[in-house]
């Protein structure tokens, strides 16, 4: 006990010296001011107002077709930036243009090309960490700037090919 109190002294003592040492001398000036915080940084990826028009022209294009789809857009790190689904469409659709789109704004190309990378650990792995939301179905495209992933689009309801071809209506208002 006596050696518990003598060492519980010792780490007082030594705190205390090491607490006083950093604090300021009485009578030095105050720290400067700390700098504002800089503005917001600009979000990652497309606004919502273009990819709103986006996932319209998309839309256009499905009706064209006669086919009924839901369309997202999806930022650089595959957040949602906006999600259209057509009076008609499946359910289950908004999540599958959504999954589409990640599956392209992370890996930076068209969801489609990612079929046989899909069996991967690796794709596995991503997945399961992505609670299963990556579809490497065809259907989205990348949306690119200055060779750079911007964001992606992907499209569902339609044909795979439909799906993709919707989507690249939609990616040339980027």
């Amino acid at each position: 006990m006596r050696y518990l109190t003598g060492m519980a002294t010792a780490v007082i003592l030594a705190m205390t010296t090491t607490l006083s040492a950093q604090a300021p001398a009485q009578g030095a000036p105050p720290p400067p001011p700390a700098a504002p915080a800089p503005p917001n940084a600009p979000a990652p990826g497309p606004t919502y107002a273009v990819a709103q028009k986006a996932i319209a022209a998309a839309h256009a294009a499905g009706e064209k077709l006669g086919v009924r789809l839901s369309c997202a857009v999806v930022d650089s790190r595959g957040d949602l930036v906006a999600l259209g689904r057509m009076d008609g469409a499946r359910f289950l659709t908004t999540d599958v243009a959504r999954g589409k789109a990640l599956a392209s704004a992370i890996f930076g190309q068209p969801s489609g090309g990612l079929g046989a990378f899909a069996a991967s650990p690796f794709f596995q792995n991503l997945n399961t960490a992505a609670q299963g939301r990556v579809y490497p179905i065809q259907g989205a495209v990348p949306i690119m700037k200055n060779n750079q992933v911007f964001g992606a689009i992907g499209c569902s309801g339609a044909t795979a090919q439909q799906d993709e071809d919707s989507a690249k209506v939609g990616l040339a208002l980027f």
